[in-house]
């Protein structure tokens, strides 16, 4: 990655390419740095997108890009992907649709390589009637049909770039493409339903830990991953298959154990704590 491709650039090139966008550091330990390299083949035009360590967000997009839908997909390294209040965490392989009405925050927590390609957001319309429900969902990429998308998509990134496609071709990888997507949305529930229940079944006993430990000056979410030896990524992976993220689901348990003690002080006292420090 060059050495001039720091936050700063990389926001302007997101802002060129996509009009709005901001970004900010995910950590204060590692540089901040990503570039943007276009990518245009067949029905599809985007980027290949490398970035580390930083945070890329933006509103809901406009003009050239307003009736498009996305699919992104990391090549190599991970990503943290919060789309229709969904958070993912995807690895290589893995896929995600984004829809361009829609505000989105994607994380690379490390070294990242993607690839993001725009198509009309009326081919994913057409794929299912309630089609917002397919925004923002993990796709696995790394067995079976999903494999099989993955790959081609891929292969769009490392195809020649002189070498083009005629319309026919064009029309013919859009439409394998969606078929293959279809086929990977209908076989998407059981697997999920599985590791969403997985992951549920282990947050709650991380939720009993934290009660037990509440009144622990240091607890974060650090601290929750070495007690459940889980690297930062795998933690943030596991509250993905919820829909949440470790840092805002320790927020809420903190502030669901504190809510009684307003109650109690008062029913024990007869005036709320926060009076006394008036």
């Amino acid at each position: 990655m060059p050495a001039s491709s720091d936050a700063n650039h990389f926001a302007s090139s997101l802002r060129a390419a996509y009009g709005v966008y901001d970004t900010e550091p995910t950590s204060s330990a590692i540089r901040s740095a990503g570039t943007l390299t276009p990518v245009s083949r067949g029905p599809f035009e985007g980027y290949l997108v490398h970035a580390n360590a930083v945070r890329s967000k933006r509103p809901a997009l406009r003009d050239r890009w307003e009736d498009c839908a996305f699919i992104l997909m990391p090549l190599a390294g991970d990503i943290h992907v919060d789309h229709y209040d969904r958070q993912n965490v995807l690895s290589a392989g893995d896929m995600v649709l984004m829809d361009s009405h829609a505000p989105s925050t994607i994380d690379a927590f490390g070294r990242n390589r993607s690839v993001v390609l725009a198509m009309p957001r009326s081919t994913v319309s057409q794929l299912r009637p309630d089609s917002d429900r397919l925004f923002g969902r993990r796709l696995q990429g790394r067995k079976g049909i999903g494999n099989m998308l993955s790959a081609m998509l891929a292969s769009i990134v490392d195809a020649d770039a002189e070498e083009e496609m005629d319309a026919r071709d064009s029309m013919l990888t859009l439409s394998v493409t969606m078929s293959l997507l279809d086929r990977l949305i209908e076989n998407r529930p059981d697997s999920d339903s599985h590791r969403r229940s997985r992951a549920e079944a282990e947050i709650g006993k991380m939720r009993s830990w934290v009660v037990e430990n509440a009144a622990d000056p240091d607890m974060s979410i650090e601290t929750l991953a070495r007690r459940f030896a889980l690297s930062r990524r795998s933690l943030y992976r596991l509250f993905g298959e919820v829909g949440a993220t470790p840092r805002q689901w320790l927020a809420d348990v903190r502030l669901d154990e504190a809510r009684p003690f307003p109650r109690l002080f008062k029913r024990r006292f007869g005036v709320l704590p926060g009076s006394l420090a008036r």
